[in-house]
């Protein structure tokens, strides 16, 4: 599964690039932001820092309207305080947006850009620790776990849902921040849905 969604992923990229052949626009990212989860499931839960960083492209369709997409290594997650009891899990994805991009002309050495449409990710490894009592546990957050005899399954792998930004876009950098708000649970049954926020910066090659 993982490899058929990196290869197309990378396919995706790669007929990009070869259809918009010099007007796509290269850039490198890198962000910092607050992950959670929401929704039924995500009662005591605080948000965790997370970073991510990739690669972006922006093929212009028209004079005010771009495409945007890329890939990023995303880190997401979430952690709970329940009496003496903390919990804090980390999820890492590798995630690509599929975005419409409006620019809008404000002053002659920027443009404003709102960007909104889906993305997709994939977990690839991430950290779980549990600790209770000053003794400290840790597992695969993708994987099975045996905790106190108790064996359960790890988060889905499979990520998605929608992303929403805004930025500043001058001739060589992008500063803006973006939000993803996820449409599939962190795992089957009564489990919440990933959200988080980055505030990013790019360089445009």
């Amino acid at each position: 599964m993982m490899k058929k969604l990196l290869l197309l992923m990378v396919g995706v990229l790669c007929t990009l690039t070869v259809a918009a052949q010099t007007k796509v626009t290269w850039s490198m990212e890198l962000g910092l932001g607050m992950s959670t989860w929401m929704g039924k499931g995500s009662d005591h839960t605080n948000p965790i820092f997370s970073p991510k960083v990739g690669i972006g492209i922006d093929v212009p369709l028209s004079g005010l309207v771009s495409f945007q997409t890329g890939l990023s290594w995303v880190s997401k997650g979430a952690k709970a305080e329940r009496l003496n009891q903390d919990v804090q899990v980390n999820q890492n994805y590798f995630q690509m947006p599929l975005l419409a991009a409006f620019h809008v002309g404000t002053v002659s050495s920027f443009d404003m850009v709102f960007t909104a449409g889906p993305y997709l990710a994939y977990g690839v490894n991430g950290k779980t620790e549990y600790e209770v009592d000053d003794m400290t546990t840790s597992w695969n957050t993708f994987g099975s776990s045996n905790l106190n005899g108790v064996k359960t399954d790890g988060l889905d792998r499979l990520d998605a849902g929608v992303q929403a930004g805004v930025a500043m876009d001058f001739p060589r950098w992008t500063v803006g921040l973006d939000g993803d708000f996820s449409f599939i649970k962190i795992a089957s049954g009564h489990h919440p849905y990933n959200l988080a926020f980055y505030l990013t910066c790019a360089y445009k090659f």
